[in-house]
């Protein structure tokens, strides 16, 4: 029997939709990948795949980049999903602080001797993937005895990119007896089933997950940017050098900026994919969480509400906004013009303003009250997320307080001039690159804080690293060029409120 499918909300249900989730924005789900699959219907109904989604869950995504909350381990989860249906593939994922914690050594060896670590680095991912296996099939953490079993079974000296996969059958063989003989020895381990141990003995690919992969530039010792384009290098290798075996680094954009500029394998590695939201994309993210929120009130399934974009909107929030030059505004578009254009941010927008409403649909000074504590939370995610690349960000940006938010490049430059010249502000070496003052100018564009207005009649046009990330290339210097700071900041650079 066909589900009734509703094609229209009437008054009734969009009077309990709004009773159920009076200041109450938990239908949003959470802000982390790993509470967010585990909702029900999660990858059928809530998972948006914009058009980088094939690539970045491809077997040949090397590298996937992207702004902090725009979905690296959304993809990581969607891809291993994939992949673990496949019945000679396993799949295991890593954190960059486990494989500092446990290759600490190594990894600080390779970065005194500043050269050859691409070989490092494969026998370190190889180490990873029997480690993992070896704590499935047993059921318990490694302990040191293990730890001289897992050396002396991975004979890894001298393995390549070509021969990745073949040495780690050679060891999954040797481990899969030493997990039966260990359970017969301790009933008290929760060890793994026939099945399971069935399937491990049967693998011949591997695909190795690290998540948060710029975490590694946290810990001092390993903070060598030649000792992490090694990584980013095997790992291009092993991926697409080897056809059962991949290694997929989820990372930061701050990193990947550091990384690129002198780097001469840069142009080679293959798989890199940046995950860039548009803003049909977030209306995508924003209408699939909006008819959850339907469908949970009236209890129904997710699949059954067909109802348009908008009116799902307008339950919750104002068609239009009046802004205060008097034009309007439609307020999906407001809302994600103040953000950094990823899921995670107009989530956190879209849950301050339905959680401190009073009515809805709310107006625009609801939505006002939730940016004076969105745009703060913006700067300082900017301050947190770049401090590494420049040396006084935090000064930097809060030296646009209580001025013009928009500047002709001449008096853009001047203002950026005096923070250099009194020491307070400095680039990275790795994202400097011409005259200083144009070089952070470029920088603050490419991190999201300002953006280029170029004059056209009785307009402009806009262009801002969200969807525009190559732009700073080609940013002109003359005073034909205004540059603005990012509307998101407005609120949190007034001086008063």
């Amino acid at each position: 029997m066909q589900k009734r499918q509703v094609q229209q909300l009437n008054e009734i249900q969009v009077n309990a939709i709004r009773r159920k989730w009076r200041k109450d924005a938990s239908f949003l789900g959470y802000p982390d990948a790993e509470r967010d699959a585990s909702l029900a219907g999660w990858y059928e109904h809530l998972l948006v795949k914009p058009s980088w989604f094939n690539p970045a869950t491809a077997d040949k995504a090397t590298v996937v980049v992207a702004r902090k909350g725009s979905g690296k381990t959304a993809i990581k989860v969607a891809g291993m999903r994939a992949r673990q249906s496949e019945r000679r593939a396993i799949c295991i994922e890593a954190s960059a602080d486990e494989l500092a914690s446990i290759h600490s050594a190594r990894l600080s060896e390779a970065s005194a001797r500043g050269f050859g670590a691409v070989n490092d680095w494969m026998r370190i991912f190889a180490d990873l993937i029997a480690r993992r296996v070896a704590r499935e099939l047993s059921g318990r953490l490694i302990v040191a005895d293990d730890e001289i079993a897992i050396r002396s079974w991975a004979k890894l000296e001298g393995i390549s990119e070509r021969d990745f996969a073949e040495r780690l059958v050679d060891v999954i063989k040797t481990i899969v007896p030493w997990a039966k003989q260990l359970q017969s020895e301790r009933s008290d381990l929760k060890a793994a089933t026939p099945d399971q141990m069935a399937r491990i003995a049967q693998a011949t690919e591997f695909a190795l997950y690290i998540d948060d992969f710029d975490n590694i530039q946290e810990n001092a010792n390993l903070s060598n940017i030649r000792l992490i384009r090694d990584a980013v290098e095997a790992s291009d290798r092993i991926t697409h050098q080897n056809r059962s075996s991949e290694v997929h680094l989820l990372m930061r954009q701050d990193l990947w900026l550091r990384l690129r500029p002198g780097w001469h394998y840069a142009d080679k590695v293959a798989g890199v994919v940046h995950l860039n939201w548009s803003q049909d994309d977030l209306r995508k993210w924003a209408e699939r969480r909006l008819r959850r929120a339907a469908a949970l009130a009236l209890s129904m399934e997710a699949e059954q509400i067909r109802v348009p974009f908008d009116d799902l909107w307008n339950v919750f929030f104002p068609a239009q906004v009046v802004l205060r030059n008097e034009k309007e505004s439609s307020s999906f578009h407001y809302m994600v013009r103040r953000t950094m254009y990823t899921p995670r941010g107009l989530r956190q927008f879209m849950a301050l303003a339905i959680d401190a409403a009073d009515r809805y649909p709310m107006d625009l000074q609801d939505i006002e009250n939730a940016e004076w504590t969105f745009s703060g939370d913006q700067l300082e995610f900017l301050k947190t997320e770049f401090s590494g690349l420049c040396n006084g960000l935090d000064i930097c940006l809060q030296s646009f307080t209580s001025k013009s938010l928009e500047w002709i490049a001449s008096d853009l430059y001047k203002h950026l001039r005096g923070l250099i010249g009194n020491g307070q502000v400095k680039l990275d070496s790795g994202v400097s690159d011409g005259e200083p003052d144009i070089a952070l100018a470029r920088f603050l564009y490419r991190i999201g804080f300002l953006e280029v207005r170029y004059p056209e009649q009785d307009r402009f046009e806009v262009r801002d690293v969200m969807r525009y990330p190559e732009h700073w290339k080609s940013i002109r210097k003359d005073d034909a060029v205004k540059w603005a700071v990012r509307s998101g900041f407005f609120l949190a650079l007034r001086s008063h409120r």
